[in-house]
Parts: C-alpha cells; sequence; structure tokens
C-alpha cells in the first residue's frame, strides 16, 4: 500500500468522526428541543383547561351547597319524624361533603395551575422567549433547523462512505468493499 492511500484513509476517518459527532451533538439537540415542546405543550393544555376545570368544581360546590340549604330546611321541617329527619341529616352530610370535595378540588387545581404557570416561565426564560406561545413557536422553529442540519450530516456522512467504498473498491475490485468508513485505515492495512 502507498502511502497516500494511508493519508487519504486517515483523512476520510478524521472527516467520519467528526461528522459523527456532530450529528450527536444535533440529536441531543433535538432530543431536548422535543423535550422543551411537549413540556410546554403539556402546560399549555393544562392552564388553558383550567378555568373550565375550576368553573366545573365550583359549580358543583354551588349545588352542594344549595343541596346543603335544602336538606337543612328539610331537617327543620322534619321535626318529629325520625325518618324524616335521619333522611336530611344524610342529606345535609352528603352535601357537606361534596361541598368539602369540590371546595378541595378547586385548591389543588389552584396549586397545579401555580406550578404549571412557573414551569411556563421556566421554558420561556430557558430558551429566552416570554411566553408558552413563544416557546412552542421557537420550539417548532428549532426544530426544523435542527431537521434541516441533521438531514445535511447524513448526507455528508454517507458522502464519506462512499468515498470510503471507493478508495476500498478500487484496492480490492469490490465496488461494495465498505459500508462504513470506521477502520478503513486497518482494512487496507490487511490487504
Amino acid at each position: 500500500m502507498t502511502d497516500p492511500l494511508f493519508t487519504l484513509a486517515d483523512e476520510l476517518e478524521r472527516r467520519d468522526a467528526v461528522v459523527a459527532a456532530q450529528l450527536v451533538r444535533v440529536e441531543a439537540a433535538q432530543a431536548e428541543v422535543e423535550e422543551i415542546r411537549a413540556q410546554a405543550a403539556a402546560a399549555a393544555a393544562f392552564l388553558a383547561s383550567l378555568p373550565a376545570v375550576l368553573a366545573g368544581f365550583t359549580a358543583d360546590e354551588e349545588r352542594a351547597d344549595d343541596d346543603r340549604v335544602t336538606a337543612r330546611a328539610a331537617l327543620a321541617a322534619a321535626g318529629e319524624d325520625e325518618l324524616a329527619a335521619g333522611r336530611a341529616r344524610a342529606a345535609l352530610a352528603d352535601a357537606e361533603a361534596r361541598s368539602a370535595r369540590a371546595r378541595e378540588h378547586q385548591i389543588a387545581l389552584q396549586q397545579d395551575g401555580a406550578v404549571r404557570r412557573d414551569e411556563a416561565k421556566a421554558l420561556a426564560a430557558r430558551v429566552g422567549v416570554d411566553d408558552l406561545g413563544a416557546v412552542l413557536a421557537w420550539a417548532s422553529h428549532r426544530r426544523g433547523e435542527l431537521l434541516v442540519e441533521h438531514s445535511g450530516l447524513a448526507r455528508e456522512r454517507e458522502a464519506v462512505v462512499r468515498e470510503a467504498s471507493e478508495l476500498l473498491g478500487a484496492v480490492t475490485g469490490d465496488p461494495l468493499a465498505a459500508s462504513s468508513v470506521q477502520g478503513l485505515r486497518a482494512r487496507l492495512r490487511r490487504l
């Protein structure tokens, strides 16, 4: 083997390693952008639905409060009728429990909403924008940029592999001699 072949093989292996490292970097960035996008989308969906869900629990609490008033009136009207009084007490206890559960749900949702708003602010700060809408727009744009960059690097790596295959094929006579660049120099030495 002549020295220029090994020099070319070294260069191809170096180029392949550089492109491989760039692909790893881009793929890590793609994963990070996808994570940010998914978190932002989840936070946005939760925050968008929060008012309606809170309104539903507020309505549940109001219905329970109305039922409590009705149960108290029934208890007062029951007088000495123990059966009617027992039903009214049970209805009153049920209404109070439903009202308490509705309030607990509202409090928990408000706390979850505060956590999600904090997450949204952190995501926006992480990518240097103002709000979740901007985070989602950034993620969409960045995903596109990274897709284009990944595609270009993949083409570049294919070209390096093709050059390695042509080099090895020129030496061996086999046009499909290489399917990767890794170890090209070692393969040339074995010939």
